[in-house]
């Protein structure tokens, strides 16, 4: 079972890297995937996002086995590892958010936007795996990170996945209010046969 500490890290690079390519593909051909914000904060979100993305990489790494260091201290690694039920529950969720993540991709096909910008809206998807979950593209990034919670269920893990749960939830009910907003009838609808989640 020592293949399993690899899954998250691999799980979370294929993830990456369809969300990467997806977008890459759409600026390409010139579709508008952000909502363009003033320079101040997006520089400082850039850098938050980047520091925690180097950490979170760096732990996926370092539990792998590739480096033998941590950024974090000590405190934050122990807590219930060798549990294999929670590794195989973990690795299944994370093979399981890259089949969401690529299904949805899939779906959205030229719709893809990254915040709420109502000068870009898109097409009001509802057909693929949207017929199943009016919100694919967070439920697969909710289990991804739970699933590598499952896989090392250390304070860093848990609590970055925690506040990548309760994140992911608020960000869910801001944009039902803007779809409501912008897509009217139609998403209210589409929300009546879609339940949030699955």
């Amino acid at each position: 079972m020592e293949i399993i500490r690899f899954i998250p890290l691999i799980g979370f690079l294929l993830f990456c890297l369809q969300i990467g390519i997806r977008a890459f593909v759409l600026h390409q051909k010139g579709t508008p995937l952000s909502v363009q914000k003033k320079q101040k904060s997006k520089g400082i979100s850039t850098v938050l996002l980047t520091a925690f993305f180097v950490v979170f990489l760096n732990e996926l790494v370092y539990k792998a086995g590739f480096i033998g260091f941590s950024v974090l201290p000590d405190e934050l690694q122990p807590l219930l590892t060798g549990q294999i039920l929670l590794a195989i529950s973990g690795t299944s969720l994370i093979l399981l958010a890259n089949l969401l993540m690529l299904l949805t991709l899939r779906s959205i096909n030229q719709s893809l936007r990254f915040g709420l910008d109502k000068r870009n809206l898109g097409k009001l998807v509802t057909s693929g795996i949207y017929a199943w979950s009016r919100n694919p593209f967070f439920l697969s990034i909710n289990c991804l990170f739970v699933g590598i919670c499952l896989v090392f269920p250390t304070p860093f893990f848990i609590g970055i996945c925690t506040l990548t749960l309760v994140s992911v939830h608020l960000f869910i009910l801001k944009e039902e209010r803007f779809m409501h907003e912008n897509y009217g009838e139609n998403y209210k609808n589409y929300s009546k046969k879609v339940r949030r989640y699955f």
